[in-house]
């Protein structure tokens, strides 16, 4: 190899070598300092509210400022429990407002009946059952401040019910009665040791009077009553006695297995009622062959095909109890 040559690989390692000192010098004048540099200030955001202070969205009436200008109230002095009455009112409106009805004592944020101003003036109302001094209110609904007040006097209603003394077990009874007749207010059949609040056998009020029901197929001391519809409570008693239904059975004292037989029977014949044969060990409440008691007197019956002790039974309607039973033996 000739000199020429070998110097060649010499001089290009001296210019990378002189190359990489001068990238290093450039980039050691281009780093920062370590002082934090202060940014540019951009006029631009000047123009754009701190986030504390964004416009609120379109107003709606959630978000529109509560109004609390003074409101007024106009109504009946004097109110029958459970009815309904209209009161005149001015007021701001705004959004879920509304009238309600409390007792005299109640903390402003309490509320009972009520009505939103927004159904406009006046506005119908539902007076409490309870009789008493009452207060009605105009309340703004966000913030709960009374706006108006004006006293409210609600009278007990006048109940009066007649029925008869003593009645025969599941048969329909008819019942008079005067009261308010507010809207789902009701009569009723119950024992008398049952709570109030409970009900049995019922007819609605709104069909009039008299109302027919059903008294109770179990024999015992029952309380008529009327209830009201708004807050189950009693208005009026009047108590009674239901007795067992005196009935008969007549049929004969065996029968062939499969063999159709004649019963002749007495009894309330309550709507349902029924008479069945069956195995004298099968549960009460339980059928097999029936006829109607609508049907008539003397009903057919077919006896089991099994031989053995069986019964012709008398059942209710109501709760399918048995009322009377007589045993009928089936032969093979």
């Amino acid at each position: 190899m000739t000199q020429t040559h070998r110097r060649r690989p010499l001089i290009l390692g001296v210019l990378i070598v002189l190359l990489l000192f001068l990238l290093l010098l450039f980039v050691r004048c281009q780093r920062p300092s370590n002082e934090t540099p202060t940014p540019p200030v951009d006029d631009s955001a000047e123009s754009a509210p701190p986030a504390s202070q964004a416009p609120a969205p379109e107003p709606d009436s959630q978000a529109a400022e509560e109004v609390l200008d003074p409101a007024t109230l106009q109504a009946p002095a004097e109110v029958s429990a459970g009815k309904r009455f209209s009161v005149d009112w001015t007021g701001p409106d705004n959004a879920k407002d509304y009238i309600t009805i409390v007792r005299m004592d109640a903390a402003d944020t309490a509320y009972g009946n009520y009505e939103e101003t927004r159904q406009g003036s006046p506005l119908p109302l539902l007076a409490p059952i309870e009789a008493g001094e009452w207060e009605l209110r105009y309340v703004a609904d966000r913030s709960r401040t009374v706006l108006a007040r004006r006293p409210l006097l609600v009278t007990e209603n006048a109940v009066t019910l007649q029925a008869p003394d003593e009645v025969i077990a599941g048969s329909v009874v008819s019942v008079s009665w005067t009261g308010p007749d507010n809207k789902g207010d009701y009569l009723t059949f119950v024992p008398r040791s049952l709570p109030d609040g409970r009900y049995g056998n019922y007819a609605e009020t709104r069909k009039g009077s008299p109302l027919e029901i059903t008294a109770p197929i179990e024999p015992g001391d029952i309380e008529l009553r009327y209830v009201t519809g708004q807050g189950a409570k009693v208005l009026g008693r009047f108590p009674l006695r239901v007795v067992p239904a005196e009935i008969t059975l007549s049929a004969p004292s065996t029968a062939r297995a499969g063999e159709t037989i004649r019963v002749n029977w007495s009894g309330p014949d309550n709507k349902g009622d029924y008479l069945t044969l069956v195995p004298a060990t099968l549960p009460d409440g339980q059928y097999q062959s029936y006829a109607d008691t609508k049907t008539g007197q003397e009903l057919t019956l077919t006896a089991p095909k099994a031989a053995g002790p069986a019964e012709i039974r008398y059942m209710s309607g109501q709760g399918a109890q048995v009322l009377k039973r007589v045993p009928i033996l089936v032969l093979p």
